[in-house]
């Protein structure tokens, strides 16, 4: 029997995060009623269909007030919306899961509209395109209490995750930079590009994986972008003054032709993304031991020979006049 069994459960958005919670609580739970509804009819009836709801909803209020949960995984601006439909209609009781992008807008706004019903904000990690076996993200708004934070608690044990609590700002901040920074700059690259002619030519040659990876973060739905733009403008001016000032210290090495120091920031860089992806900090000492004795080739089971060499510095290796390991 599942954590959800006699539970009435109402979903809004069916697109990739959505339709995956669903059927994920469909196939952990035996006797659930999962109700949908996505403003794109299709993908509610393909959610349908697929047997990942029990029933396609025809709006946000339909059957409402039987929901003891309602799972928002809609692009955030859509969220005002949702909650003047639901103000009248749903009972104090019907807690609010919520899975969009900006916590800080959805925090005012349910305290606004919705300030008797109790609310929590989720957002999963997500690794190897799977909900489960994630860390998601937990975030107490001003009208979370006991109750809605025990029914995340059992959710998140349900998609098989861990629990970590967020502050809001922080949380926001995070997706500023991680999220619609990416969408932002590729964008404007993008934007560069398209206005030189003879790029529009090698576009016909050069799209190929490449350029699906640098142009990958504009993959997104449109109305995702523009919400997760519109609802965290403070914080993204802040990341993009301080891009800014980045880009402009490289502009300087670039003038200067300041080989060694850009082979110098180049391998730092490297270095950190590599400490980061194996749970590092990159603020600590290179000379500190950071890594349990291990022989490289244990290690590199792990982490890759590449980032096995690095850490170990077991081998001696030929290096250039910046510090690289040379091509022979």
């Amino acid at each position: 029997m599942g954590k959800f069994d006699n539970t009435n459960i109402s979903i809004f958005g069916l697109g990739n995060l959505g339709y995956n919670i669903s059927q994920k609580l469909m196939e952990q739970n035996n006797n659930i009623n999962l109700r949908g509804f996505d403003i794109n009819r299709e993908k509610s009836s393909i959610a349908k269909h697929s047997k990942v709801i029990t029933k396609e909803m025809k709006s946000y209020i339909d059957s409402i007030h039987e929901s003891d949960l309602i799972i928002i995984c809609t692009p955030t601006s859509s969220t005002y919306e949702i909650f003047e439909s639901l103000q009248n209609s749903i009972t104090e009781n019907t807690l609010i899961f919520d899975i969009c992008s900006s916590k800080r807008a959805i925090n005012e706004w349910s305290n606004e509209l919705l300030p008797n019903n109790q609310i929590i904000g989720l957002y999963p990690f997500i690794n190897h395109n799977s909900l489960l076996n994630n860390n998601w993200g937990v975030v107490s708004y001003k009208n979370t209490k006991s109750q809605v934070t025990d029914m995340a608690n059992t959710f998140i044990h349900e998609m098989e995750g861990l629990v970590v609590n967020l502050d809001i700002s922080e949380h926001d901040s995070f997706i500023a930079l991680t999220e619609t920074m990416p969408m932002i700059l590729t964008s404007n690259l993008l934007n560069l590009s398209n206005n030189n002619s003879s790029w529009k030519e090698l576009y016909k040659y050069y799209n190929n994986e490449d350029f699906k990876l640098f142009s990958n973060p504009l993959d997104n739905d449109p109305v995702k972008i523009f919400s997760s733009i519109s609802t965290n403008n403070d914080l993204l001016l802040d990341w993009i003054k301080i891009y800014i000032n980045e880009l402009v210290k490289f502009q300087k090495l670039l003038e200067n032709n300041s080989e060694s120091d850009i082979a110098d920031l180049v391998k730092k860089t490297w270095e950190d993304r590599l400490k980061l992806t194996n749970n590092i900090d990159p603020s600590l000492d290179s000379g500190e031991n950071i890594i349990p004795s291990s022989s490289e080739n244990i290690l590199s089971l792990f982490i890759g020979s590449r980032a096995a060499r690095f850490f170990t510095k077991s081998k001696e290796i030929d290096k250039d006049k910046y510090g690289f390991e040379k091509r022979i």
